[in-house]
């Protein structure tokens, strides 16, 4: 009886993944081979994932590796299982939606993922460093089909390193990230397209208002060096005011109305400090519709006293009314030319036959045209 009973209590903690001191091998995890193993966990990732950027001994990767295998711990099933869920889906990540420009461009990338049979996910980084490096490494573990970024990375050492594991496009400023593939904006162009159109008006006072200038918001910076430098031999030309947000902005002003609130604000302090202006600049519409009705709402007319210019062609900034003279530089062509490379690249990463075969890099850039509208004209005192 004593033995029945013995054989009964065996077979129900086998049965729960006790009892022979092994575990249910659906439950095992690396934190089970970690302390089988007696090393951290992070070291039985490294390990088994044959990654040896840290020096183990060779004692230490066969006892790992032989605690993995005496519980039956298949790294590999988990990846492909993964990978196989994620099979035919691209990621796409953004700062946020909040400026109509990130949604021309999502909506080109819908637009041909879903010619594809693709599945769009979208990821907002609201210009947060640490969101968007916790999002860039979930994206690694998940393993999708393809990654689509659409501004240029705080960690460009991150993003060089995804693009070894993961097909990947960038649609950003020229040249920001080296060794990627990318749909680029030369935004010192774009800038001096702006200013130049001001100096054939006859504007010389001038500003030149954006949201916060940190060290990597490279386009920003590209865009108003590339503003300045136009009118840097303009004989009468005291100086560009500028206005900026401090750099902390940046995280903090990431609403809905963030960018518009940036450029309402920002011109109620420049007419104040600059009342003789004749032209302001906003960074993008955003900001050029909040310069907008800040200068409205001083009773200002436009063009008449003060010309407006944005950037971006968004669909408000086309709205009767609004008038708004901005750049285009084909947003939602630019997210269908970029999700058309992706999943080429995604297509041609199942047919290499080696890790060493030779992937053509591609480097597209879309031409800008100044659209010219309503909110822009010859100053007063001409």
């Amino acid at each position: 009886m004593k033995k029945l009973f013995s054989k009964l209590v065996n077979l129900i903690f086998e049965r729960a993944g006790k009892g022979t001191g092994r575990l249910n091998k659906k439950d095992i995890t690396s934190s089970d081979v970690a302390k089988k193993a007696g090393v951290s966990q992070a070291s039985v990732s490294m390990i088994l994932n044959r990654k040896y950027n840290v020096s183990f001994s060779r004692e230490t990767i066969e006892r790992v590796e032989k605690a993995a295998e005496e519980l039956g711990y298949s790294l590999s099933k988990k990846s492909k299982q993964r990978q196989s869920n994620m099979k035919k889906t691209i990621f796409v990540v953004c700062p946020h939606s909040s400026n109509s420009y990130y949604d021309m461009l999502i909506d080109g990338i819908e637009e041909v993922a879903n010619m594809n049979k693709y599945s769009v996910f979208i990821a907002h980084t609201r210009r947060d460093e640490t969101v968007e490096d916790r999002i860039l490494r979930q994206i690694e573990k998940l393993r999708p089909s393809g990654l689509l970024f659409t501004c240029t990375p705080t960690s460009v050492e991150h993003m060089q390193s995804l693009n070894e594991k993961i097909p990947l496009m960038l649609i950003g400023e020229k040249d920001a990230v080296p060794g990627i593939d990318a749909v680029e904006l030369n935004s010192r162009k774009l800038g001096g397209m702006i200013a130049k159109k001001l100096i054939e008006l006859g504007h010389r006072k001038v500003a030149y208002v954006t949201t916060p200038l940190s060290e990597k918001q490279t386009a920003r910076k590209r865009r108003l060096e590339g503003f300045c430098k136009e009118f840097e031999n303009i004989n009468g030309l005291d100086k560009v005011s500028i206005k900026t947000m401090p750099d902390e902005m940046n995280r903090i002003l990431v609403g809905a109305d963030s960018e518009y609130r940036t450029g309402y604000e920002l011109t109620m302090e420049l007419i104040r400090e600059v009342p003789d202006v004749t032209a302001i600049v906003g960074v993008n519409d955003m900001v050029a519709l909040g310069i907008r009705d800040a200068l409205l709402e001083e009773k200002y007319k436009i063009p008449e006293h003060i010309t407006v210019i944005g950037c971006d062609n968004i669909l408000f900034s086309k709205i009767r009314g609004i008038d708004l003279t901005t750049i285009d530089h084909y947003a939602s062509h630019k997210g269908r030319e970029a999700c058309k490379l992706l999943i080429r690249k995604i297509e041609l990463s199942k047919n290499r036959k080696s890790e060493d075969e030779v992937v053509l890099q591609h480097r597209v850039e879309y031409e800008p045209r100044i659209i010219e509208r309503g909110s822009s004209s010859y100053p007063v005192n001409k």
